[in-house]
């Protein structure tokens, strides 16, 4: 296998890119999502945002990221990969309040700060793992 794409399908690295492609898709969908919220008819049905080409590339962001996924779930155990999965509670918000302006309260930010902490903890024994291998 040639060496980068060794280091592509390395699935700590892998787990990186899910979290980032899952933050892509959520931003594409809201988008995509806010700018066909006026289009008239079966607006419950969610069909009418299927017109906008953010939806489309949110639909690949998803597909992606699930493919990597279940790429990661052949070589990380559940147990260790859904926990550190969860770095997309603190990237899409910082994502929506990026690109998107959306504000972020006091208290959302003390969450964020609380999942960060939380993943620390997580990762520190996944490291102590990785050093014996």
């Amino acid at each position: 296998m040639h060496p980068a794409l060794r280091w592509l399908a390395n699935p700590w690295l892998q787990l990186v890119f899910e979290a980032l492609l899952v933050t892509a898709a959520e931003t594409c969908l809201k988008i995509g999502a806010s700018e066909t919220a006026r289009i008239e008819g079966w607006e419950w049905t969610g069909l009418a945002s299927l017109a906008s080409l953010w939806i489309w590339l949110g639909i690949v962001f998803v597909i992606l990221s699930f493919l990597s996924w279940i790429y990661i779930l052949k070589h990380i155990p559940l147990s260790i990969a859904f926990p550190l999965s969860n770095v997309v509670h603190v990237l899409v918000p910082l994502s929506c309040w990026f690109y998107l302006g959306e504000h972020i309260s006091a208290r959302r930010w003390c969450g964020i700060g609380v999942v960060i902490l939380g993943l620390m903890v997580v990762a520190k024994p996944v490291a102590r793992i990785e050093e014996k291998l």
